[in-house]
């Protein structure tokens, strides 16, 4: 495994050094916060005791998982790919299976990026979903990717869309899950590498993520494809090959963000690492591509899906960007129907923008500390509360009879509580392995790239869902980015340990 340089102070004085460990600090002591905050608010209505137990068996299983694999380091090298292999082929043995006994008819949101690239795909056009595009401009990423998907099923005669967009999905997951083991293996070794499949494993919703087709689950590949390909860069010496390697992440980050703008917030991480380790080259390399990459993404989007709405009408119909910051400033900033009646109420789009800015920016001068510190608390919570990372959007739509598996997945199963108590158990064991890791890397003095980028990513995150509307499914695609940090905070724990025996 090659061994990266540690971030340098050279030409950039204290801050280079500084500046990694008050990101760190930052984001131990955000997601400590976020922790407490499920226990705090509990909007979820957990038992805390049993959620504790849950917490404390997630960590158990992983910690021992761990150290086990650290028994047997040769044997995992040796045998990586068909360890790989059959941890692919068992997930995706297991996510086919429950694709029909889950079918349903896609609603709302869902409906809106399945339905209209099936018409689009059948009859040329999503004329039934114009109004809804022309609102929601952020999910256009989501309506081409499966237009496209569905165009080359149907070339090949495959006409049944929920069964082509769960496989697609499920390949997406299956290749997140390859790419983060890849990212862990980066940092720590075969170890870390089988710790990441195993994190995958304990989280139960990977198991039933294939129908859950919206834009969470498929921007998921996106943040960990992004960090990959940095690291690929970070490995080549000469300028031509990092440019390479770099617009390739800068195609994935476009992809990505056009699907789900959270996306992005990964590029920034890496360019942010690379600034700060004062890498002029590399630093040259990734904005050139980015700058390339990314607006290209943009404006092959936009152009695809303005060949079939009306511009004009389309922009004129847009919700702007700060109503979902303006309806996260009510009450616990969850969806709120109201706030929709306000801005679809101004017709000229100027005028709307405006009345949501001043509106939003009344609100804030009402708000005090402790207004905020209550309001972001509660926001938190209903965000990274829920580690069913929300598929029921997905799954409660249409379907036939309750089976048993909707008695565990839809909000009103019977046995949703126990699902839901194991679910948030080992999300909550993440955060707490990404806070220690975030610890050690404040009282070490090397940080490997990537190591940086993936914590400043996850607060990056934090603090954009803290402005935005909270829900809970925003967070599930920065999923594999919490499960590598746990990787990354095992074997700084352990290495720590080993150091102090010495």
């Amino acid at each position: 495994m090659n061994k990266a340089p540690a971030i340098s102070n050279r030409s950039g004085g204290k801050l280079s050094l500084i500046l990694p460990k008050l990101i760190l600090s930052a984001t131990a002591i955000c997601f400590l916060w976020t922790a407490a905050s499920v226990f705090i608010c509990n909007y979820y209505r957990y038992n805390g005791l049993l959620l504790a137990v849950s917490v404390f068996a997630a960590l158990a299983l992983i910690i021992l998982f761990w150290l086990a694999a650290g028994r047997h380091e040769a044997f995992l090298t040796k045998n990586s790919k068909w360890i790989t292999l059959g941890f692919l082929l068992f997930m995706g043995a297991c996510q086919a299976a429950l694709i029909f006994p889950l079918r349903y008819t896609p609603v709302f949101d869902v409906d809106a990026i399945f339905g209209g690239a099936a018409e689009w795909a059948n009859t040329g056009d999503f004329a039934s979903y114009h109004q809804y595009f022309g609102m929601f401009h952020n999910n256009f990423g989501g309506l081409l990717l499966l237009r496209a998907v569905f165009g080359a099923a149907k070339l090949i005669g495959i006409t049944d869309y929920y069964l082509v967009a769960s496989v697609f999905n499920s390949a997406l997951s299956l290749l997140t899950m390859y790419l983060t083991g890849a990212v862990a293996a980066e940092f720590a070794g075969e170890r870390g590498r089988v710790t990441a499949y195993f994190l995958f494993a304990i989280s139960l919703p990977f198991y039933f993520i294939a129908p859950a087709f919206y834009t969470d689950a498929l921007s998921m590949v996106f943040p960990v494809l992004i960090l990959r390909l940095y690291l690929v860069g970070c490995r080549k010496k000469r300028f031509l090959e990092q440019l390479a390697a770099f617009l390739l992440m800068g195609l994935a980050a476009g992809m990505g963000f056009c699907i789900k703008g959270t996306v992005a917030i990964m590029l920034v991480a890496v360019m942010l690492e690379t600034v700060l380790r004062w890498d002029l080259k590399r630093l040259a390399a990734l904005a050139l591509a980015s700058a390339v990459a990314v607006p290209a993404c943009i404006f092959f989007t936009r152009g695809m899906i303005y060949r079939h709405l009306d511009r004009s009408e389309a922009e004129k119909a847009e919700i702007p960007v700060l109503h979902w910051v303006m309806m996260g400033t009510v009450g616990n900033g969850f969806y709120n129907p109201d706030e929709y009646e306000f801005t679809k109420s101004f017709e000229d789009p100027a005028e709307r923008k405006k009345a949501v800015a001043e509106r939003l920016s009344e609100r804030l001068k009402d708000y005090n500390a402790k207004d905020f510190l209550k309001l972001f608390t509660s926001k938190l919570d209903i965000d990274f509360g829920d580690g069913t990372y929300g598929l029921s959007d997905c799954l409660g739509g249409t379907h036939g009879e309750n089976n048993f598996l909707h008695s565990f997945l839809l909000n009103d199963g019977e046995h949703r509580d126990a699902y839901k108590h194991i679910c948030t158990g080992v999300v909550i064991a993440l955060y707490l392995l990404l806070i220690a890791s975030c610890i050690a890397g404040v009282f070490g003095t090397e940080l490997k790239p990537g190591t940086l980028a993936s914590r400043a990513a996850l607060l990056g995150f934090l603090v954009f869902l803290l402005a935005w509307e909270a829900r809970w499914r925003y967070f599930s695609n920065y999923i594999p980015v919490f499960m590598i940090s746990a990787v990354i905070g095992l074997d700084s724990i352990i290495r720590r340990r080993k150091k102090a025996r010495k």
